[in-house]
């Protein structure tokens, strides 16, 4: 850019030239060189503004003596940037936001960029799974899946073949980028480098979007010892050949030929597809079903959970929880097996939806796991033995003096007593016989008493002292995230039902965050029309509430509501480590809980999670956290605390660890005991209610109908019944009877 064009402007050009946008400085306006910036000049031909950039006059010819170039090294400041090397890269961070943020704001925060799904599965997709499939029985079955979840919160086993293509086409995008965004967390927390896990199961009701997640978080090199997935459902035959298609698209999932004659054999899907030589197409030009038999991947696709394997991580997506009324029982049994097939050093991450039943869903699994019930004094994350999974039960455990009482000590020595007074009556009597013996047969020598291959044998002292082997419980979990503690979950009700209740004065808040991702095309080609595209009515019996053609046609859209390419999905999840169950490592979290080891907020795991969006206002900042107090607290960080604390404070968002000031602490009130009998009450009566609403509603029964009304039903029933004995089947049918009616008796 030339900056004699702008040197009019006045600033701009010195703005340029700090930019690093202009590369030519010009002279201060004089009487002698005004000619140069003339109207004439600026309109010059491209050899005259070459002559001008090299110091010459367009009109004289005369060089300008003060025109000189610059050059970018000259327009930078010597005084070196605080966020950027000497090569113009970042020091910190992967944006100029992050590289301004401190180390411990950056360390703590997560992922915020925009999940997108790959090119390639979001191509076989739309082109080898749904491509097929009648848009408008797609859009209907999509539709009631979605009303199912917002009347039910849970997701559910897909059965047939629409089925799963639906169940594809509304959740297996969300369910992919929550997965990625607590996979990429677990991998910051655990190190990039060192995060490698080798034996990984993946459970879920799609396509096994955890492992597709943790594949390309992983990159095409990360060839792991097991990849194992389970596919939730009795029925999911025709899931799992949807999965070994998507899976099939990545490029860690292909498997060479040795390999494949060296695979162990996988569980037989049922397929109803013709054969197609998939050999002979690509995928990316192909346009159509896809025969899975055809396809060889890494992943194995099992039809249950292999109860005799140990797996380093393990992802469960929303598949914790299948009927609301079961909760919790479902959630104890099925975390109970997941544990047992945790490895020692192994992670395992819960994701849920980002809703009341999902949130409190995971809040039971976390009970679960750590019972903070059990140790309401602890302080910090010391991890808690879980006794279901353990070799070594408590009872084995305990402490003699834990174990015997005063009644059995006293009862011991009386039987001690007892004891030596037989001992020694015994030995008098023993000593008698040895001496009448030794009269009648001699002394017996030391060789006579040894017992033959006595020398071989190892002779124990009894007076040396040998080291008891202490049995010690072999099972640790600690939680890693979201959870900055070990108490009982603040947010925590203990039910899903306390959040459908209606026509209270408690509103109740629950552990979730967001994530934005951009949708693929065969997203926004499902979201067309009137079904997907407009906004629901929760208060209509369908869900969709739109009454008449023309609000119908006015408001369904073309794939993009807003105009926007993305969408924001809600989750809740849990992230837990179990520790290595050496005898160092049990050592130390005994000596750490015999202390009550207190926080540490140098580690990253103490620190306070930010569970809402911060609220920015003038000169200060309130940010609502999960503190490491175990309450939910709202913090103030004012400007007044310093200039990066709050600059760090305005930048963060939710979902972020806060490691940096803070003043005005404000607990939050939790929900007491007499709030929850009344909620329970409460939920009683509304459920009564709403019982008798819909038996009244299914009851056939007529009630406080108008006399007219009620007449000319009368009037229909009675012309039904004769036009019925009209008939010749009734007459003829009328005259056979099963007995004799005069011998008929009544019985």
């Amino acid at each position: 850019m030339l900056c004699s064009r702008s040197i009019a402007r006045g600033n701009i050009t010195a703005r340029l030239i700090r930019q690093g946008r202009c590369f030519y400085s010009t002279p201060k306006l004089n009487e002698s060189n005004f000619d140069f910036f003339t109207k004439e000049t600026r309109s010059t031909t491209n050899d005259n503004l070459i002559k001008s950039r090299q110091g010459y006059s367009a009109h004289s010819g005369e060089t300008i003596h003060n025109t000189k170039t610059v050059t970018r090294s000259d327009i930078i400041d010597d005084k070196p940037s605080h966020f950027r090397n000497s090569d113009g890269s970042l020091i910190k961070g992967t944006n100029s936001d992050e590289a301004r943020l401190h180390d411990s704001t950056l360390e703590g925060r997560v992922d915020h960029r925009v999940t997108r799904l790959p090119k390639e599965i979001s191509k076989v997709i739309n082109n080898n799974i749904l491509g097929h499939v009648v848009p408008n029985k797609l859009r209907e079955r999509v539709t009631s899946i979605y009303k199912d979840m917002q009347k039910n919160s849970i997701q559910r086993a897909p059965v047939s073949s629409l089925d799963a293509d639906a169940h594809i086409s509304a959740f297996f995008l969300q369910d992919y980028a929550h997965a990625r965004q607590v996979l990429l967390e677990l991998q910051k927390r655990v190190g990039e480098e060192k995060f490698n896990p080798q034996r990984v199961l993946s459970v879920g009701y799609g396509p096994a979007a955890g492992m597709v997640a943790l594949n390309e978080i992983m990159g095409p090199d990360w060839i792991p010892e097991t990849k194992d997935a389970y596919i939730v459902g009795r029925n999911n035959g025709e899931m799992k050949k949807r999965a070994k298609i998507i899976l099939s698209r990545q490029p860690n999932e292909n498997v060479s030929a040795s390999e494949e004659s060296a695979a162990e054999p996988e569980e037989p899907t049922e397929t109803n597809e013709p054969e197609i030589e998939s050999e002979e197409f690509v995928l990316e030009e192909y346009k159509g079903p896809v025969d899975s038999t055809k396809l060889n991947i890494r992943t194995k696709l099992k039809n249950t959970i292999p109860v005799s394997k140990q797996y380093d991580l393990i992802i469960v997506s929303s598949s914790l929880l299948s009927r609301e009324f079961s909760f919790p029982n479902d959630v104890d049994a099925n975390i109970r097996m997941l544990l047992r097939v945790l490895a020692p050093n192994g992670h395992i991450v819960l994701v849920e939806r980002g809703n009341a039943v999902g949130f409190e869903t995971i809040a039971r699994a976390r009970q679960i796991m750590i019972r903070p019930e059990g140790y309401p004094n602890e302080n910090g994350k010391i991890p808690r033995p879980y006794i279901h999974g353990s070799s070594v039960k408590p009872q084995r455990v305990k402490k003699d003096d834990e174990l015997i009482t005063k009644a059995d000590i006293e009862y011991e020595k009386e039987l001690l007593a007892k004891w030596e007074k037989e001992d020694q009556e015994l030995l008098e009597e023993g000593q008698e016989l040895a001496k009448e013996l030794d009269e009648k047969f001699g002394e017996v020598t030391e060789e006579e008493l040894k017992f033959e291959d006595e020398d071989d044998v190892e002779v124990i002292d009894p007076n040396t002292q040998t080291e008891a082997k202490e049995e010690k419980m072999d099972y640790h979990l600690s939680i890693l995230a979201p959870c900055p503690h070990h108490q009982k979950c603040p947010l925590q009700m203990g039910h899903p039902k306390y959040y459908s209740i209606p026509n209270h004065s408690h509103r109740f808040s629950f552990c979730s965050f967001s994530k934005v991702v951009e949708r693929p095309k065969y997203t926004m080609e499902l979201k067309k029309g009137k079904l997907l595209a407009t906004s629901w009515d929760k208060r209509a019996d369908d869900g969709i509430g739109h009454a008449d053609r023309g609000t119908l046609k006015r408001l369904q859209g073309g794939g993009r509501p807003g105009g926007r390419n993305t969408e924001d999905g809600s989750y809740s999840y849990l992230i837990a480590h179990r520790s290595p169950n050496d005898p160092a490592t049990i050592e130390k979290i005994e000596k750490d809980r015999k202390f009550n080891d207190k926080q540490d907020f140098n580690n990253v795991n103490h620190w306070a999670r930010i569970i809402e969006s911060p609220n920015k206002l003038k000169s200060n900042v309130k940010m609502s956290v999960c503190a490491s107090s175990g309450k939910i607290e709202t913090w103030n960080v004012p400007k007044s605390l310093g200039k990066q604390a709050y600059h760090d404070a305005r930048k963060s968002q939710e979902g972020d660890l806060w490691a940096l000031a803070k003043k005005g602490v404000q607990v939050r009130n939790i929900v007491s005991d007499e709030v929850r009998e009344k909620l329970d009450l409460l939920y009683k009566v509304n459920r009564k209610k709403f019982l008798k609403e819909q038996h009244r509603k299914s009851s056939k029964k007529k009630t406080g109908v108008a006399i007219e009304q009620f007449e000319r039903d009368s009037d229909a029933i009675e012309a039904a019944v004769q036009k019925l004995e009209s008939t010749q089947k009734y007459r003829t049918g009328g005259k056979k009877f099963d007995v004799n009616p005069d011998k008929y008796e009544g019985k």
